[in-house]
């Protein structure tokens, strides 16, 4: 019988998944185990020698304790692919090759070389909408975890040499389809409003603002002010993740849409001062400019427009149940999943879906919060944004915990700490939350000690929901620990 294809994610964050669907192991026991793997799955071939892997994981250890370390990291890295491997067992997927330890070729695909293969492809063919979908392919970050692991650089350093030649190749194939009039510097602008995109979704947020600012500049340079508009949209929205409000709205009222700007220019302004807006609680006028926003994209001609119109609805739904307008919410919610189907973007569907989860959550219907959960929860994987599955993860641990389904909610939310740690901030003050409430009723002072943790997140992300949620789950600690008591 023939092993279910593996496949190893490192855009976005350290995952697998294999094809039969069957569940893997969600927490490695040894850490030595993961890093085995992930060495792997970056090197030529897949395939390093023994001494290469001990020099990594253990390079201060005496050779026999070294030896000894990887043989226990080398079985708990096998069972951990394959959980039902016996004790015994040949590995379909982690082989030995003499001196050498190498992934099977026939059993396991790392989404790196499968990025990679596409982006040789799209450059070797130079059609847009191939240049496109590759760099989009590229868009998440390399093993956020191990963002400063000196064994990662030479494969980011690879990564961005691509990603930079697919950026100059739309750049020129722009300049070749469009007029002969067109200035590289107006085309290198829009190729960089493209990456930040796949850069803010990616969690990269610093990168994201920096590449937004140098498209901004350009676009000011040149006088173009509709452009500058968008840009400062994408440039306010990315910096309303962190603390970044206050400039946020500064860059939207210096560059306010001309009245005759196009119904997408003026819906895309208005969207990001809600999105900034309701970062910063302020939901009324959030809810105010989701509403602008709903009004510009119903006229809006092109794809933008159902992209904008279910961004719009689905931020109106944010501030509505921010409010504690949950019967209101539940319209827009709805309304919101026909324009995101339409749009085709993943990431825009999963973070409509999560709006609905948070309605059916509000109106107690917990069988189908889950199913919206679980199905943003994948879209978000998929579309590499690390931050969005995290914060998926730890709504779908709170509401197993809601129907008591206490393996669940133990098992997501510490995926979603163990994803959101290499970002910190808004995502993981939302992911120890989550974990702090499933500890609460076990061990209280843990998840005290968790909640410090996120209260401190949450204000370095400045995220005025994510600093309540905190201050909501203390308030339900005290609560509880008084029912003890008088319980007792």
């Amino acid at each position: 019988m023939n092993a279910p294809l593996l496949r190893i994610r490192l855009l976005g964050g350290f995952r697998l998944a294999r094809e039969d669907g069957a569940p893997l192991v969600a927490r490695w026991s040894r850490p030595g185990a993961r890093t085995l793997v992930k060495l792997l799955a970056l090197a030529p071939d897949h395939a390093l020698h023994r001494e290469q892997i001990m020099a990594v994981c253990w390079p201060h250890a005496e050779l026999r304790t070294a030896l000894g370390s990887l043989r226990v990291a080398l079985h708990t890295a096998r069972h951990a692919l394959e959980p039902e491997l016996t004790p015994r067992g040949t590995s379909a997927y982690l082989v030995s090759d003499g001196e050498l330890l190498r992934l099977a070729p026939d059993t396991v695909r790392v989404d790196v070389d499968e990025a990679q293969t596409r982006a040789a492809r799209a450059l070797r063919s130079g059609r847009r909408r191939e240049l496109a979908d590759a760099l989009e392919a590229l868009g998440g970050e390399l093993l956020p975890e191990d963002r400063y692991a000196p064994w990662a650089e030479p494969a980011r350093e690879r990564l961005a040499r691509r990603r930079t030649e697919l950026c100059d190749a739309l750049a020129e194939q722009r300049r070749s389809t469009r007029h002969r009039t067109a200035r590289p510097e107006l085309d290198a602008a829009r190729v960089r409003l493209d990456w930040a995109l796949h850069l803010d979704r990616s969690g990269q947020y610093d990168e994201a603002v920096t590449v937004v600012r140098e498209a901004l500049y350009a676009y000011e340079r040149q006088g173009l002010r509709d452009a500058c508009t968008l840009a400062a949209a994408r440039l306010a929205e990315v910096l309303s993740r962190g603390r970044g409000a206050a400039q946020a709205l500064t860059a939207l009222d210096a560059h306010p849409p001309d009245p005759g700007a196009p119904d997408a220019i003026r819906a895309a302004h208005h969207m990001a001062r809600s999105a900034v807006l309701s970062y910063r609680g302020r939901y009324a006028d959030g809810l105010a400019a989701a509403r602008a926003a709903e009004r510009c994209a119903g006229a809006a001609r092109g794809a933008d427009g159902p992209v904008l119109l279910a961004r719009s609805l689905a931020q109106q739904t944010v501030c509505l149940g921010l409010s504690g307008l949950a019967e209101q919410a539940a319209g827009p919610a709805a309304a919101a999943l026909a324009p995101a189907e339409e749009s085709g973007d993943r990431a825009l569907l999963a973070t409509v879906l999560s709006v609905l989860r948070e309605t059916e959550r509000r109106a107690g219907r917990l069988g189908d919060a889950l199913a919206h959960g679980h199905r943003a929860l994948a879209l978000a994987e998929q579309a590499g944004r690390p931050t969005a599955t995290a914060f998926e993860r730890a709504n779908l641990a709170e509401l197993h915990l809601l129907r008591d389904e206490r393996a669940d909610a133990e098992r997501l939310a510490r995926a979603s700490v163990e994803l959101a740690e290499p970002f910190g901030g808004t995502a993981l003050a939302f992911a120890l939350t989550a974990l702090a409430r499933v500890r609460g009723g076990s061990a209280p002072r843990e998840a005290a000690r968790l909640l410090t943790r996120a209260g401190r997140c949450a204000v370095a992300g400045g995220h005025f929901q994510a600093i309540e949620e905190v201050r909501l789950a203390r308030a339900e600690m005290v609560e509880a620990g008084e029912a003890r008591r008088v319980s007792r």
